[in-house]
Formats: structure tokens, C-alpha cells, sequence
């Protein structure tokens, strides 16, 4: 079939009428408003290619494009467009779009690419493919229906799908040809808040004239928050509207917008209320969050596409029983500063291992789900806390400054998530009081630890070889265990029962040495009361022994100087890198997922970390750096001494030097813990590679590493286990690109940040993509300038339409003088996870090439750093 009307259009026409297409005929199904078209079929797509021989000529274009060469790539999209533009429709699809456009009127159209590599769930195509307006007769229809084809080969496209991994064979497109609205005012509607996150609002925008204005970000919109349940406006900003784009004899322009139109707001309150009403209609037909662009003329609203907002972050699961506004944080940030998510099985064994110990140390007798504050959302774990804040006691522990704190930030923005919603959280019934949900168990390894604690006090040294020591027995203990494991349901029922407790024991070594944690503010007391210079005290953090991060770095240097006074590279098979493997190859990029490679088995950043250190010749540097630091700790423990004895403090310098001197002797076993829990994970992901092959034997699997895309309960049930593997697959690698937020609402806001008190100086806009970014502007007038953007710079610029999206690869973070958040920079921006503000008036002209300057994403300012 070579075309269709849009009325007779489903879902279930995706493969023969793209994404955009399938998706106007489900909105028509459901009642909405939608002009009149047809589309031109993915099959008309195939017979066009088919009868110019084209298939064949792409691949060979293609092939072997290096992805990071732009320059190479927009070359090679250049020739395949080229290609399209001299090809001929086949005489039969010709015929049928005749006819369809004459069944539709013989209007004024607008001809919209709709891919089958359009819209698809997490994938943010918005922009990538051409739109072409006010197409008038049939010759310009068919000239624009081959643009549109070509489209799906052009520098952006192409460039975003290398990029996201989406690959280049086996597409189609289709073209949707719809009567053109001449719109009054046109804008975007987004039934959830893609800026915030929260899927309980809606952002509308709005400016004159046909929407393109918009969605290219060359106008500051009207804007409109919106409450979901009742359509109420939240917030408004009426912007100042300077240009517009209008139709002219043949395709459109923009023009200025004068007198008052400028200021003048483009929809009264009935009109948002009706587009409103619009929005939840089809947000609840699609059931999803949909990206609406809508268009006003003659009186009458109508909706010319709507596709699924990619750039949210999932929603956490709403758990019985636990009703309102809850918090949850993120602990692979907050805890790790892990920002990768787990993979399936290395989710699920940290799942498995928790639910471990909560019926090992919890109360037998317990109504409900016991894991209700544990949630897996996108790839990454969140704890509900929201009945660990019900009061505002628990509040003021996080207020306290704590050196301990992991994430200061996190726990800022908690801190004023917390406060902005008060009334919500704070409620002493629902406190959770934890020491009532623990057993005698519990009391009893709290004791123990206890002891290890005064170990640590009376005999250092002794404490620091018993941690190491009970680290390397439960290792031996481990290897003895998996020796005696034979079937498949053995080795699976031993990781989930013992993984826990081998987490824990790694843990609890950490006892035999927390004192020395407490050795520095105590020294610190007492130094303030007696002497005015205290800076020798930092000195004594300087290169801490017996650490084994530090002595992993260590031998890393001595091979690299070794390697060089050798005039030799490493090799993985080489002796002395097997060698060090034999201590450190459990370690990995993601330390705490099973389910991610270790050096051993990939060990090219280790050699690539050696070849660096020889080429830049610095590996003495780092290794005299060291043990000078040494030298120079011990020798201020000695002048921190002396100054307190000049000072009559004789009995406080002596208690002063023993706590510096334990502090030296202990602390550096705090990776100890680490260390021991990725040895006991490299050894238990050796036990589920085992299981794989056995399951890839049994034919369950077409690949024995397949079973960290799988969970427990997956492999002891009877489905298809090559399925659900290709299937979380893709759904890991979509986790993988999406930053995560540090705390997520059941509302779905997503904080990425604390917010900073804004102060007059710097320049401010709309926050539209999330996060913090310090480097140096490049200002762009055009994307053809973009050979002069270096990795990494900030783009600063007027706006961005299309075009610029393969310059998205480079950047480090964006600022934009025009656009709202749904304009095209906004969207791609948070698609690549590019912090970026819009709105920043005169930001070309204030800001200069190479000035270091910090981008917040989160409260729009721009602070200069340097000029």
C-alpha cells in the first residue's frame, strides 16, 4: 500500500506509516482534532529505493564512518541526500498520491517526515526529521514528499542514531501530507512538566502565527504551568514576542510581530482551559506523557501531532499504603556517587541481598511489604525517606554540617525539597521508629561491632591486621563454598542467602578502625584552644598508608616507570600485569554491579592508564608526590606536637600525637571494606558467568554474559529467557544515557541539584535542562561555525534550531538568548543531559570567547569564573 488516509490510520500501521502518522490517526480515532491528510507509506519509501538502486550506495557511504568526525559524517549525509534529490518516484506511487491529495481538496499542505525510527519509547527525535510548510500543487507535493525521504539520511539524524546507538539499516519512512492551518497562534503542549519532572502539571506555550517560531527557539513564548487535576494555572510569564512566522506566496517566513501583539497574551483563560481539556484527552488515550504542538485558526483549535515526552525520568512505584507526597533518594549517587545505573541482576542482588538481612535481623511478625522504602527507578536504587522526615528533629540532623556527609548538595536540596513542602511531609504519626522494627539479632552484631570499636582505641595496629585479616578469611571461606556448589538452583539459592551477610561482615570490619575517623576533629578541638595556626593539620591527611585504593595507584606508577625505563608497552599477557590482576583485576569502572565487566577480564584502562603514564613521563612525579606527602604528615605530627608543648600543653600534645599518629595507622583501611566487597562481587559474578554458560548450553541464551540482563526470578521461571535479555538490554542502555536526578517525588519532580540563592551579579535565565557545568564559552552565530567549538566548551549563541544537534556531541553545556523549555535547544539538551538556560538576554554580547563561566541548569544563572 502505497498511501493512506489519515482517518484510516491506527497503531498497528507503525511499520507501514511511521510513528508521527500512527499516531495522528489514533488522536483522529480518539476524537481529537486533527487536520485532514493522508500518508505517504513506508512501503512507497522501499519502492522508491528499490527502483534507484539506492540500498546498496548508502551502505557503501556509510561504511566505516567514524562517529566522532563530524566533518566525515555531514560528507556522507550530503551524498545520500543528494542521491534522493535526483531519484524518481516510481509511476504506481505517483498515481496514489495524486489521488489522495485530490480525496483531501488539492489544498495548502504541510508535508512532515514520520519515521519508523520517529518517537520511539526513550528516544527523543523531535526536530531530527524535515518538516515543510504551505506545499502548494502537486509537482512542489512531490518534489517536498523526496526532501522528507532524504531527511531521514541528514547530519542531524543520522548523527543522533550513531550516537544513541539506534544503528542505520533497515529504515523507512513515511511522509504525512496534511491540509495546512494557516494558524493565528500555534504552540506546544506538554502534559507533564518536562522542566521539574512532575507529571501532576502541564506547560503550556504559546506564541502568534504558525509554530515554527517555537519549535526553533527564534521566539520567547508565552508560557503557562498548569495544575493536571484541574487545569488551574499554577504560573504565568507573558513574554515579550518579537518575531512570528507567517505564510508567504510559497513557503513561510518570519516576520516581526508589531504594536501591541508584542506584549498583548495570546490565549485568555477559556482558550487554555479548552487546550487543556484537549491535552487530557489524549494523554489519557495514549497513557503516557505527550508532547502536543497545537495550532489556532478560524476560531478552532486543532492538534497536528502529539508523540511521547522522552526526556522524563520514570516514575517511582506507588507502594499501598503509602499515600501523599513521598521522597526518595537516590542512593547510587548520594551513597557511591555511582551515576551508571545497576544491571538487571546487579539490581536484583542488591535487591536479594537487603530482603536478606531485613529477615535475618527484622521482627518475624511484620504486616506488609517489608522492602515498601526500596525502589529500583530507571536503573538506579531510590530509598523512600519520606517517614524518616516526618518530623522536623530529623530535619536538623541533616542541617548540621557533616564532614561525613556524602553528597552536601543532595543534602541541600533535600533540605529545602523538604521545607517548600512542609505541610505535606511533616507528620509525627506516620515517623518510622526503627530500633521497633529490629530483632535481638540485630542488638547482638551491633555489640560485636562495638568491640571492634574499642579494639581500634587500645591497639591500633592489632585492629588494622585484624580488619585486613577478617577480609582475606570470608574470602577463603567464599572460594571454599563455591567449591561444594554444583547445580544451577545451588549456586543461585547460595548467592541469594549469603551475599547479605558477606556485605555485611565487609562492613563490619570497618568497626576495628571508626575511631580513627573521629582522631582528626578531635585533634582539630583541641589545636584551636591552644594554637593560632592550625594548617599542619591537613598536612596529616597527606598520603595515609595501608590504603589499598592508594597502593593500587601506587603500583600502577611503579609499572608504568618500569615499562619506560624498559622502552617497552604493556600487554594484558605480560607477566607483571597479570600480577598485579592477581591483586586488583577484581576491580571495575561500576565497583558496586556484578553484572559489569572487571580489569581482569577487560583490562585495556589499566594498560591505556600506563601507556598515558609514559607518555606524559609524570609517574615519578606521582610516586615522589607520594612519599614526600608521607614524609612531610609524619614531620608536621612532630611540629603539632612541639607547638602544643611550647604552649605548656605537654598533656594535650602528647594525647594530641597518639591520635595523629592512630589516625595515620588506621584510617587508610577504610577502603578495606570496598576492596573486600568487589573481591567477594568478582567472585560471585565468575558463579553467575558459570550459571550463564550452563543456561547457554541448555539453549536458554544466546550468549553465557546474557544472564546479567535477566533476574532470579526470570531464570527459575519458564520464559523466554533470549527475550527478556535483548529486551532489558535495550532498557539498560536507555538508563544509561538519562542522567539520574539525586531525589525523585511521587509527583516525578526530578532535583538534580540544590537550588543557590540568587544575587545580582552574573546573568540569569529560565533553568530548562538539569545539572552544573564549569568551562570555557565559544559563541556561534551559525552551525557552520562549529569547527571552532572545541570538546567540552559552552555554547553560547542566539538559539538553536536543528541543524545545530550534531554540535550537541561537543558541548559541555548551553546558553541560549531565545527559547522556552520545549523550544528545540531545551529539548535536545535534555536528551543529551547538557545542563543549559535559555532566555538569557544579550548573553552573546556580555559573555566572550574563552571567559570561564559556571552554567546552572537548575535556577538559570550564569556566573563568570575568569575572564
Amino acid at each position: 500500500m502505497n498511501t493512506k488516509l489519515l482517518r484510516n490510520v491506527t497503531k498497528d500501521d507503525f511499520s507501514l506509516a511511521g510513528g508521527k502518522a500512527a499516531n495522528l490517526g489514533e488522536m483522529i480515532k480518539a476524537g481529537l482534532p486533527v487536520p485532514e491528510g493522508f500518508v505517504v507509506s513506508t512501503d512507497a519509501y522501499d519502492k522508491f529505493i528499490e527502483a534507484n538502486n539506492f540500498k546498496d550506495k548508502i551502505e557503501n557511504i556509510l561504511k566505516n564512518i567514524n562517529k566522532d568526525n563530524l566533518k566525515e559524517m555531514e560528507k556522507a549525509s550530503n551524498k545520500i541526500q543528494e542521491l534522493f534529490e535526483a531519484g524518481s518516484i516510481p509511476e504506481d506511487v505517483l498515481f496514489d498520491i495524486n489521488k489522495c491529495y485530490e480525496l483531501i481538496g488539492n489544498p495548502e499542505t504541510a508535508v512532515r517526515s514520520s519515521s519508523t525510527a520517529e518517537d520511539l519509547p526513550g528516544f527523543s527525535f523531535a526536530g531530527q526529521y524535515s518538516t515543510y510548510l504551505n506545499v502548494k500543487g502537486i509537482e512542489e507535493l512531490h518534489k517536498y514528499v523526496k526532501k522528507c525521504w532524504a531527511s531521514l539520511w541528514n547530519f542531524r539524524a543520522v548523527s543522533y542514531r550513531i550516537q544513541q546507538n539506534i544503528g542505520n539499516k533497515n529504515l523507512a519512512h513515511g511522509v504525512v501530507v496534511q491540509k495546512l492551518i494557516n494558524a493565528k497562534k500555534s504552540g506546544i503542549l506538554f502534559t507533564a512538566n518536562p522542566v521539574n519532572g512532575r507529571r501532576d502539571q502541564m506547560l503550556l506555550n504559546s506564541s502568534w502565527g504558525i509554530g515554527e517560531a517555537i519549535v526553533g527557539g527564534e521566539v520567547n513564548p508565552d508560557q503557562w504551568i498548569l495544575d493536571k487535576n484541574n487545569g488551574s494555572v499554577v504560573e504565568e510569564k507573558i513574554a515579550e514576542k518579537s518575531v512570528m512566522t507567517v505564510r508567504k506566496e510559497k513557503g513561510i517566513e518570519l516576520v516581526k510581530v508589531e504594536g501591541k501583539n508584542k506584549t498583548e497574551c495570546t490565549l485568555n483563560s477559556s482558550e487554555i482551559n479548552e487546550l487543556y481539556k484537549m491535552a487530557k484527552k489524549a494523554e489519557d488515550y495514549f497513557g503516557s506523557s505527550q508532547d502536543i504542538e497545537w495550532a489556532y485558526m478560524d476560531g478552532k483549535f486543532y492538534l497536528v501531532q502529539t508523540r511521547p515526552i522522552t526526556s522524563l525520568y520514570p516514575m517511582p512505584e506507588k507502594k499501598k499504603g503509602k499515600d501523599g507526597l513521598r521522597v526518595f533518594l537516590n542512593m547510587n549517587s548520594y551513597s557511591q556517587a555511582m551515576k551508571e545505573p545497576f544491571t538487571p541482576m546487579g539490581e536484583d542482588l542488591m535487591k536479594s541481598s537487603i530482603h536478606s538481612l531485613i529477615l535475618k535481623y527484622g521482627k518475624k511478625k511484620f504486616n506488609g511489604d517489608r522492602m515498601w522504602w526500596y525502589q529500583n527507578v530507571g536503573g538506579r536504587l531510590f530509598l523512600d525517606i519520606t517517614d524518616f522526615m516526618r518530623t522536623e528533629k530529623s530535619w536538623g540532623k541533616f542541617k548540621k554540617e557533616d564532614k561525613t556527609d556524602k553528597d552536601p548538595v543532595t543534602t541541600k536540596a533535600l533540605l529545602q525539597l523538604v521545607e517548600r513542602n512542609r505541610d505535606e511531609i511533616l507528620d509525627k504519626k506516620q515517623s518510622v521508629k526503627l530500633l521497633g522494627k529490629m530483632n535481638s539479632r540485630l542488638g547482638k552484631f551491633l555489640l560485636s561491632g562495638g568491640t571492634k570499636f574499642f579494639y581500634g582505641i587500645f591497639s591500633p595496629v592489632k585492629a588494622r591486621k585484624k580488619a585486613v585479616k577478617v577480609s582475606e578469611d570470608e574470602i577463603i571461606k567464599l572460594k571454599e563454598d563455591i567449591k561444594e556448589l554444583n547445580s544451577i538452583e545451588e549456586k543461585l539459592l547460595y548467592i541469594e542467602k549469603n551475599t547479605g551477610d558477606f556485605i555485611m561482615n565487609g562492613a563490619i570490619l570497618l568497626c576495628y578502625v571508626a575511631v580513627s575517623s573521629t582522631y582528626i576533629g578531635k585533634a582539630k578541638k583541641i589545636m584551636q584552644k591552644h594554637l593560632e595556626d592550625i594548617s599542619d593539620l591537613y598536612i596529616v591527611e597527606k598520603s595515609v598508608p595501608h590504603s589499598a585504593t592508594t597502593q593500587m595507584g601506587m603500583s600502577i606508577l611503579e609499572l608504568s616507570k618500569k615499562y619506560d625505563e624498559r622502552g617497552k608497552r604493556p600487554k594484558a599477557t605480560d607477566k607483571e600485569i597479570k600480577e598485579f590482576m592477581k591483586t586488583y583485576g577484581h576491580k571495575s569502572s561500576v565497583e558496586l554491579d556484578v553484572g559489569v565487566a572487571t580489569w581482569e577480564e577487560e583490562p585495556g584502562y589499566v594498560l591505556d592508564l600506563i601507556n598515558t603514564y609514559i607518555d606524559n613521563k609524570n609517574y615519578q612525579e606521582g610516586i615522589d608526590r607520594f612519599y614526600k606527602g608521607k614524609e612531610e604528615a609524619e614531620m608536621a605530627i612532630q611540629r603539632i606536637k612541639r607547638n602544643l608543648e611550647e604552649k605548656g600543653q605537654k598533656k594535650d600534645a602528647k594525647r594530641v600525637e597518639k591520635m595523629l599518629k592512630d589516625f595515620r595507622e588506621m584510617f587508610g583501611i577504610r577502603e578495606q571494606s570496598k576492596f573486600f566487597i568487589t573481591e567477594l562481587l568478582s567472585m560471585l559474578r565468575k558463579l553467575y558467568i558459570e550459571v550463564g554458560k550452563e543456561l547457554q548450553k541448555a539453549g536458554r541464551f544466546q550468549d553465557k554474559m546474557d544472564i546479567f540482563y535477566v533476574r532470579f526470578n526470570d531464570i527459575r521461571s519458564n520464559k523466554n529467557l533470549k527475550e527478556i535479555a535483548e529486551n532489558n538490554k535495550e532498557i539498560y542502555k536507555r538508563n544509561f544515557l538519562k542522567a539520574a536526578p539525586r531525589l525523585l517525588t511521587s509527583t516525578g519532580e526530578s532535583i538534580y541539584s540544590a537550588v543557590e540563592q540568587r544575587r545580582e551579579d552574573g546573568l540569569y535565565g529560565v533553568p530548562v535542562s538539569p545539572g552544573v557545568y564549569e568551562g570555557r564559552v565559544r559563541i556561534l552565530h551559525n552551525p557552520e561555525d562549529g569547527n571552532k567549538l572545541e570538546k567540552g566548551e559552552i555554547l553560547v549563541t542566539t538559539g538553536t534550531n536543528p541543524a545545530w544537534t550534531p554540535l550537541f556531541l561537543k558541548i559541555g553545556a548551553l546558553i541560549m538568548e531565545t527559547g522556552g523549555s520545549i523550544s528545540h535547544g531545551s529539548v535536545v539538551a535534555r536528551e543529551y543531559g547538557v545542563p543549559a538556560v535559555a532566555g538569557v538576554a544579550g548573553a552573546t554580547q556580555e559573555l566572550k570567547d574563552g571567559q570561564m563561566v559556571r552554567v546552572n541548569g537548575e535556577d538559570g544563572s550564569i556566573k563568570t569564573i575568569s575572564s
